[in-house]
């Protein structure tokens, strides 16, 4: 028989059926917040104690928080702590329970564990009768926490559980609202309703006003001088984000949660008016643009997967923005292409499509333009029966500016004729038109001659050209070098002409500075060293054969460049 006393054997049964009944009640429920509050309300009734917390430890944070808390001021539900020195194999009582619950009243603590799993503590307070725990009191608490861990570690779980579920329906969520912006983002390269878009879906899915979205590198006429294109700016305006500031944003490279520690030098500003991070969208390893975002309206931070979904926003708004300025971009260089075409018509019709046919001569011209328009002119007008001009010009530059210079000697020189001025008056006068109109860094190389069938004379002035090559009959060579400065240096010189004959077999080339210049892929110059030796070996075939066997000469000393270095102009002249 036992000795032990019948009180005692009531007390045994009554805690033993307490831990079986908390136990009981705790695992039928998977509520988190009934099961903690419950098993601490257990606690505190059994061991006669006003004060009690439940924390559960959260790994990602390192801290505890705090789901249920009983008669303490100084702890908060929903609250977290960092505790330091805590025993997580053994109860830990007065001067062994960290600090920090110490100092708000907490004289008991048990860890809760599942496994190899810390889920958290169980804190009480002092007895209210200020009398110590028994040690009977410590082995029931003991044994109340370990049969009850697996029912918190399931509501736990279930809470984990619930919260992965969330995420995973806020993913879905997201990606849907991708999937739909992106349809958005592509149906469009408007780029006002781009803007529209992701400002819409800012403010739609992340309650966020204040935003400024810029694309680097923009060939735009509105560009900052950091090359940043202010896309869109709300809550700053646009003369606010200076070139410091752009320039300063261009060296985000990292995400930037703007507070005091972390704004970057030089943006401030972005601070002062609300903003509260940077965002860099990467594309190709680049920082092609970045997004500033304001708090959101609701004040809570930005949680990573909502930081996610703003890299995805803005690797769509700046896809679709980069491609609204390539269009633009296309499309403005096919209205150039167009402009350019139409100037080159224009051109080649300021031009003679073939030289006019005359008694005794033999022609044939080539033109090729380094772009789509020239700054080389050739002409021959047909002064009457007898006489005909033959002219060659060469505009200093190339392109656009060129051309339109040598449209203005083209007009010169054909209202000119009619007046039946010399050849030397006539230039004087050219000379006189281009200096006035033209700057002082742009002039204008000139040669026209008159050829009289009467008397097979060739009389004409050389303003600064390249020097015709006149290769007679027997392949000795004459260079025509008679006249005076070239047009547009100096107003009021004088020209000198010079005259020569033709006979029957001589062959004349008028050129430009292409010819002579056309360039090697090694970048050496084909010269008059390699053009007058072929035109005195090529001068008794007809002028046409003569200028195809100089072109594919050029041709193959320049390996057929598809661009030529420069404009390349050239006359043949051969009389019978």
């Amino acid at each position: 028989m036992s000795d032990q006393h019948p009180n005692t054997r009531r007390t045994d049964r009554f805690d033993l059926r307490a831990i079986y009944e908390t136990s009981q009640l705790l695992s039928s429920s998977l509520d988190l917040e009934f099961v903690l509050s419950n098993l601490l309300r257990t606690a505190m009734g059994k061991l006669l104690v006003t004060k009690g917390a439940a924390l559960l430890y959260d790994p990602l944070a390192a801290a505890y928080s705090i789901p249920a808390v009983k008669g303490i001021s100084g702890l908060e539900k929903g609250g977290s702590l960092v505790l330091t020195n805590v025993d997580l194999e053994n109860t830990m009582q007065d001067d062994r329970v960290p600090a920090q619950l110490q100092e708000v009243g907490i004289k008991l603590v048990f860890p809760v564990a599942f496994g190899h799993r810390e889920i958290g503590l169980i804190g009480l307070g002092g007895k209210f009768t200020g009398q110590p725990f028994e040690d009977q009191e410590l082995e029931f608490m003991a044994s109340l926490v370990n049969m009850s861990s697996a029912a918190v570690h399931n509501s736990l779980m279930v809470e984990e559980l619930k919260l992965a579920n969330r995420d995973l329906d806020s993913k879905v969520q997201q990606l849907n609202t991708l999937f739909d912006l992106s349809q958005e983002f592509n149906s469009t390269v408007d780029r006002s309703g781009l803007v529209k878009l992701l400002t819409f879906a800012l403010m739609g899915q992340m309650l966020v006003k204040e935003h400024i979205f810029l694309i680097r590198s923009m060939s735009d006429d509105t560009r900052t001088d950091s090359g940043v294109h202010i896309v869109t700016a709300k809550g700053i305006r646009k003369d606010e984000l200076s070139s410091d500031v752009t320039e300063a944003l261009c060296k985000v490279e990292e995400l930037v949660l703007l507070d005091g520690e972390n704004t970057p030098e030089g943006c401030e500003i972005l601070k002062e008016k609300g903003f509260s991070l940077i965002l860099p969208i990467r594309q190709q390893g680049e920082v092609g643009a970045l997004l500033c975002l304001g708090a959101k309206m609701t004040g809570q931070a930005y949680q990573p997967d909502e930081i996610e979904f703003l890299y995805a926003l803005g690797n769509l708004a700046f896809v679709s923005l980069h491609n609204s300025y390539l269009v633009d971009d296309q499309l403005e260089k096919e209205r150039l292409e167009e402009e350019m075409r139409l100037a080159r018509e224009i051109q080649e019709r300021l031009q003679p499509t073939e030289l006019p046919k005359f008694d005794g001569i033999e022609t044939a011209s080539l033109a090729l333009p380094s772009r789509h328009v020239a700054g080389d002119y050739f002409d021959a007008i047909e002064l009457d029966k007898d006489r005909i001009l033959y002219a060659i010009a060469d505009v200093t530059g190339k392109g656009v500016p060129a051309s339109l210079l040598m449209s203005n000697l083209q007009a010169c020189l054909r209202i000119l004729v009619p007046l039946d001025l010399s050849l030397e008056e006539g230039t004087a006068h050219m000379n006189r038109v281009i200096t006035e109109n033209t700057g002082y860094d742009k002039f204008i190389t000139y040669f026209h001659g008159i050829f009289n069938k009467k008397d097979s004379s060739f009389k004409y002035v050389n303003a600064g050209h390249n020097p015709p090559t006149l290769v007679r009959a027997d392949g000795s060579i004459e260079l025509l070098e008679e006249g005076g400065l070239l047009l547009g240096v100096l107003a009021g010189m004088p020209y000198e002409s010079g005259t020569v004959t033709l006979n029957p077999g001589d062959v004349l080339a008028m050129f430009t500075d292409g010819v002579t210049e056309a360039m090697s892929p090694e970048g050496e110059e084909w010269g008059e060293e390699r053009l007058e030796p072929l035109l005195a070996s090529i001068r008794t075939k007809t002028a046409e054969a003569i200028l195809d066997d100089v072109h594919e000469a050029i041709k193959e000393f320049t390996h057929n460049a598809p661009i030529l270095s420069d404009d390349l102009t050239m006359i043949v002249l051969k009389t019978t």
